[in-house]
């Protein structure tokens, strides 16, 4: 009964501090995740995620939960739109109207590339980054996206999750999680102007509508050289001494 406590108490503090869409399982997709305009990237594990000002509150970011593991692949099919300054939603996933260049916040990274409020996202591990140093600040350009292996607590450029720029016709991106993290958080990234500090999320309408597919990448074992070398000379010693033994028995 206590471990059901204690477990239930863990849960609502999950809740409590993010969005939790559900946890994701090797191959399998969550559908249709709901990423709000307002939903800060920088809003986890309970801390504000704008820090930069707004006249009311941001939501937190969406969150995703998942196994540590080498070779986890996250992989996004994004749609929908938002927008800023209360307009009515026009902003795709991809971003629109110009560049940014956002400073980090809650020991996560900024982010900087030519478009503003696209879809982004950052792994963590289960321990709150607030406090520590974050990593350097991704660049993103939205016409030439890249497969990306993200830092823990590197804030990275998803938008519609296909490569070029609104090319419904482009490749699935895919992006490699760090092998300790277990959480990936879904989000907007603003600021007064787009660029400095974080923050400005409570005019943002809209929202991105995510499919989040994991793909765990089963990675073969490879023998050591020296492991390789022994085997050899094993294999070769014994041939050799069949070869005797037959030689003797000809005799």
């Amino acid at each position: 009964m206590r471990r059901a406590v204690l477990f239930l108490a863990a849960m609502g503090s999950m809740f409590a501090s993010a969005a939790y869409a559900a946890p994701i399982s090797p191959n399998s997709t969550l559908s249709g995740v709901v990423v709000s305009g307002k939903a800060s990237v920088y809003d986890i594990f309970g801390h504000a995620g704008n820090p930069g000002g707004d006249y009311g509150p941001d939501l937190p970011a969406v969150l995703t939960t998942f196994a540590a593991a080498s070779g986890n692949i996250f992989s996004f099919l994004a749609s929908g739109s938002v927008s800023c300054c209360s307009d009515a939603p026009n902003i795709p996933p991809d971003g629109a109207g110009g560049g940014m260049n956002v400073l980090g916040a809650n020991g996560l990274s900024g982010l900087s590339g030519n478009q503003h409020i696209p879809l982004v996202g950052v792994f963590t591990t289960d321990v709150d980054p607030f406090g520590g140093v974050a990593p350097a600040s991704l660049s993103f350009d939205v016409n030439n996206p890249l497969s990306l292996s993200p830092l823990l607590n590197q804030v990275f450029y998803i938008g519609d999750g296909l490569s070029g720029y609104l090319n419904a016709g482009g490749s699935s991106l895919s992006f490699n999680a760090p092998n300790t993290a277990t959480r990936l958080y879904l989000g907007a990234i603003d600021a007064f102007g787009f660029g400095g500090q974080t923050g400005y999320y409570n005019d943002n309408n809209g929202s991105f509508s995510v499919d989040v597919t994991l793909t765990q990448r089963v990675l073969l074992a490879v023998p050591e050289p020296a492991t390789v070398t022994i085997f050899g000379l094993g294999a070769l010693g014994l041939a050799l001494r069949r070869r005797k033994r037959r030689g003797h028995v000809e005799q």
